[in-house]
């Protein structure tokens, strides 16, 4: 009866001990080089080790990537890293940041070795016994595809669904692309294009137009689909702006909506939408993120019935003249009277500015009658009035407070920092736009003025 042949393994999971793993002198990163200070200086210099280092202090090794070594052809009991020279570098320099190469680097690791996580004094690597088997390994990693052999890139679209499920840490920022892909997979699923019309649009470009669109979208935020409009108004707006998006077919023809494109031919596109009364009109319901959920029935027909002379889609002016100003600040009356005059459908330069610098003026006035400071960033000085409000002994409600906070985030369509674009020259909001940033400012005016008197 034959029996089966016990082979040596190729490779193992080892653990070893930290000092006693060596650079490659041989390495693709650098010319061939046995001086392990210099190796050291090569890749501590690197911008690139700073980021890994950042990672590994605030995760530890990735136990999908581990080293992979040889035997020192020199020194019993000692190893040669041929897979992760950068990462023991990085890992050497968090242990001792004193071998960095300058001394700006070594503050930097002197920090990030204060607050991560320690370096063990062993780590898990792969032992491969045969310098060749673990080329082989090496060449799947780092030499492109190879059709389907090696790691395949993942494109925009890809990295973007990936990052749907949770972010990746603080060395990774949000993936820029998560709202144009948050659009495209709702509009895939509301029948406004189809999945084969989803592979003609890019979604980088979707992404770069979303700052001069969001405004003429009805987008409340810089991450999903959430809105108050209709939904019926929004879905349109959204259809045409994803179909003139859609690759023509045509060589030399670009898409209207196209990656090339300049700030002023974007904010262009945003005014032809709002000039063919594409831009929803009615933006009034409580946001949602229509994605996930429909507005109800009954919120829909109160929207509806509340489309009187009072619905800030038929009011002829920007601010009801039931808002009140009840403090003695004169250029505040004459900037409140103003907007209970002017149409935000013919002046919409204005009203956008109104709106504006009267929340601007409301937050600077609480913050001097509060002695929280006034002075700093914008979104500083709101932040230091919201703390000092929710301690108060009349704290604001809770959507009032969130208001408040969106208004400083720079990312909201009512931020003091988006209704800025059009007085530093970006797209001119639309009466629409106008009337729903005041409506949703309002109620967090009228109660910081409810403690200025």
């Amino acid at each position: 009866m034959a029996t089966a042949r016990q082979e040596t393994p190729e490779h193992e999971d080892v653990l070893v001990q930290f000092n006693k793993l060596h650079f490659d002198p041989v390495n693709p990163r650098g010319e061939p080089e046995s001086d392990e200070e210099k190796i050291r200086s090569l890749f501590g210099g690197e911008s690139e080790t700073s980021v890994l280092a950042a990672h590994l202090a605030e995760h530890g090794q990735n136990p999908l990537d581990r080293l992979g070594i040889i035997k020192h052809p020199k020194l019993p009991g000692h190893f040669v890293i041929r897979e992760g020279n950068r990462r023991l570098c990085a890992m050497q320099l968090l242990r001792d940041p004193e071998r960095a190469p300058t001394t700006a680097i070594q503050k930097s690791f002197q920090r990030l070795a204060s607050t991560g996580r320690p370096i063990p004094d062993s780590v898990q690597a792969v032992l491969f016994h045969e310098q060749p088997k673990a080329r082989v390994w090496m060449s799947v990693k780092h030499e492109g595809p190879q059709n389907g052999l090696g790691t395949l890139t993942w494109g925009p679209t890809q990295k973007t669904r990936f990052n749907r499920e949770g972010e990746t840490g603080t060395t990774r920022p949000k993936n820029p692309n998560r709202q144009a892909e948050a659009l495209l997979t709702y509009a895939v699923g509301q029948g406004l294009i189809t999945p084969e019309e989803r592979v003609l649009i890019a979604i980088t470009t979707l992404t770069r137009y979303l700052p001069n669109l969001r405004t003429a979208l009805a987008l409340l935020n810089t991450e999903d689909c959430t809105t108050n409009a209709v939904q019926v108004e929004f879905n349109a707006a959204l259809q045409r702006f994803l179909k003139d998006a859609k690759e023509t077919g045509s060589p030399g023809t670009p898409a209207e909506v196209h990656s090339r494109s300049t700030a002023g031919q974007r904010n262009a596109y945003a005014e032809k939408l709002r000039n063919e009364n594409l831009t929803p009109s009615s933006r009034n319901l409580p946001p949602y993120d229509p994605s996930k959920q429909t507005p109800t029935q009954a919120a829909t027909k109160a929207a509806v019935r509340a489309r009187s002379s009072m619905d800030p889609g038929k009011r002829k002016q920007l601010i009801p003249s039931s808002f009140v100003v009840s403090i003695k600040d004169q250029v505040l009356l004459r900037l409140v009277k103003e907007g209970k005059e002017l149409n935000p459908d013919e002046a919409r330069f204005s009203c956008n500015y109104l709106n504006r610098v009267i929340l601007e003026r409301v937050i600077h006035n609480y913050a001097k009658k509060h002695g929280v400071g006034g002075q700093g960033d914008f979104a500083d000085v709101v932040q230091r009035v919201v703390t000092h409000a929710k301690a108060s002994n009349s704290p604001p409600s809770k959507g009032v407070a969130l208001v408040l906070t969106k208004a400083a985030d720079k990312k909201t369509v009512y931020s003091y920092e988006i209704m800025s674009n059009a007085v530093h020259g970006g797209s001119t909001p639309s009466g629409a736009d106008n009337r729903s940033n005041w409506e949703n400012l309002q109620s967090a005016l009228e109660y910081l003025l409810s403690r200025l008197k």
